[in-house]
């Protein structure tokens, strides 16, 4: 288990988690550590940035769509080799899951892991009302939870000068009796740019290692990363027993694997598990490759950006038709979100439609507000690819958040399309609706699951490519 580990919570949103994360962790990177990074949360993108500060992949801490135990045993597991484990948080500390509770928290997270919290404040036009903020929110967890809550320090953002933070480092500590760890300038070199679903992906901001070199050296400057480290020291941890797992398959089976700018929204411990219960994961590009990887038993279409790749992705018939040849003929395939769009008729932005891959009979557009966000979870009917095998509905919770709207086919001599999934929204009783839809051997839907919250519809879906590959098994 890492030597230190910690949760970077913030007050609030805007407060500059992922900036001073990923400084962060470039700086203990710096230092010579092997550093494991995590986000509360289901979040993509800011991972991707964790990626490249620290040289390893991120990895997600749901509280909602994990179990407890599964969530401890895949925290423990990839933070056994590191020397310092930090976690970005989302949102403010207390912020969940609902508005009343602290489940799926940033809090949360950090009393299920027994990491304290590192308290991010946005210092900016604040001096004897920085030790109120931080004792209301040091109070708070004693009339939310009965687990123990620890904050182990501050960390000080848009800080004018080193006498500032001085000033503001004694009022803290006198009033709080906490220590004051360090600090970051505003400065706009600092800044990630943002767009509708949220930052940049870390691939596109060309200038990415130089605000990672320049955050790293300020950090190293001005934070006591000494004094952090030896304030989040982990006692030994007592192992933990991994979750039953269905059975491997016998034999690996090759999945396709949708991976380049347009596709990149994967959990990795998602992707981990389908290679645990037998798949072996094939990277192709949709912009780039004009044909499907060969001997592929089916097909993995994650989310991401495919609305800013419309052109790119009409353009490339080749693949388009290869795809849909090899759908239309039982290929299995999951697709979600971004890749559910791909696989529709066409999609509509800014009023120029592009034709994709016509496996669905749907055409998609764009729209200028989020259509569903948040947690949900879906009740699956038999007879899908991820219940493949299955007599009952199978549960499985996950999220949705999209700008996108599917529109109902207007031609009356297509067949009606029954959804397959029962949607509830947790956060507000009584809502549902139905999503995802079911063609031979392929199921698209806007949720996005990580698979460990359901481990047996990633192996109903491999069962399923398997059988396909040796029988030609259609559903």
């Amino acid at each position: 288990m890492a030597k230190s580990a910690f949760v970077l919570a913030a007050t609030q949103s805007g407060c500059g988690k992922t900036t001073f994360a990923i400084g962060l962790m470039s700086a203990l990177r710096r230092q010579g550590l092997l550093v494991q990074p995590y986000k509360v949360g289901p979040d993509y993108i800011d991972t991707m940035y964790h990626r490249a500060a620290c040289g390893q992949a991120s990895r997600n801490l749901d509280a909602f769509m994990l179990p407890e135990e599964t969530l401890r045993y895949l925290y423990a597991r990839s933070a056994a080799a590191a020397d310092v484990a930090v976690v970005e948080g989302v949102m403010g500390l207390y912020d969940g899951l609902r508005p009343d509770s602290i489940e799926a928290s940033s809090a949360h997270i950090s009393q299920l892991l027994g990491a304290p919290i590192i308290l991010l404040v946005n210092a900016r036009g604040m001096s004897l009302s920085l030790a109120a903020l931080i004792n209301g929110f040091c109070a708070f967890a004693r009339q939310k939870s009965s687990r123990p809550l620890q904050v182990a320090g501050v960390l000080l953002n848009n800080i004018k000068s080193k006498m500032s933070f001085q000033y503001a480092k004694n009022i803290i500590e006198r009033e709080c009796g906490l220590p004051v760890f360090g600090w970051l300038p505003s400065r706009p070199e600092f800044a990630l740019s943002e767009r509708h679903l949220g930052l940049y992906c870390s691939g596109e901001v060309s200038d990415l290692q130089q605000k990672m070199d320049l955050l790293a050296e300020e950090i190293t400057a001005n934070c006591d990363l000494p004094a952090l480290l030896a304030a989040t020291e982990r006692a030994a941890q007592p192992p933990l027993t991994a979750p039953v797992l269905p059975k491997p398959l016998a034999a690996p089976v090759r999945i396709g694997l949708a991976q380049d700018a347009a596709f990149n929204f994967y959990y990795q411990d998602s992707l981990d598990l389908l290679v645990e219960l037998g798949a072996e994961l094939v990277p192709f590009s949709p912009l780039k490759d004009t044909q499907l990887p060969p001997d592929l038993a089916g097909l993995f279409l994650g989310g991401g950006y495919p609305e800013l790749h419309l052109p790119e992705l009409a353009a490339n018939q080749s693949l388009l038709a290869d795809l849909r040849s090899r759908l239309l003929a039982g290929l299995p395939c999951y697709a979600e979100c971004g890749g559910f769009i791909y696989l529709g008729r066409s999609m509509t932005m800014q009023g120029e439609r592009y034709p994709l891959a016509g496996v669905f009979p749907f055409d998609f557009a764009m729209t200028s507000s989020l259509q569903h966000f948040g947690y949900m979870q879906a009740e699956i009917a038999p007879g899908t690819p991820l219940t493949y095998g299955e007599s009952q509905p199978l549960v499985v919770r996950g999220h949705e958040f999209h700008y996108t709207q599917r529109q109902e086919t207007t031609e009356p001599a297509e067949p009606a399309w029954p959804a397959c999934y029962q949607v509830h929204k947790p956060a507000a009783p009584g809502r549902s609706w139905q999503e995802g839809w079911h063609v031979q051997n392929t199921l698209g839907a806007y949720p996005h699951f990580n698979f460990w919250a359901q481990p047996r519809a990633a192996k109903n879906f491999l069962q399923l490519a398997a059988d396909w590959q040796r029988q030609g098994v259609m559903m």
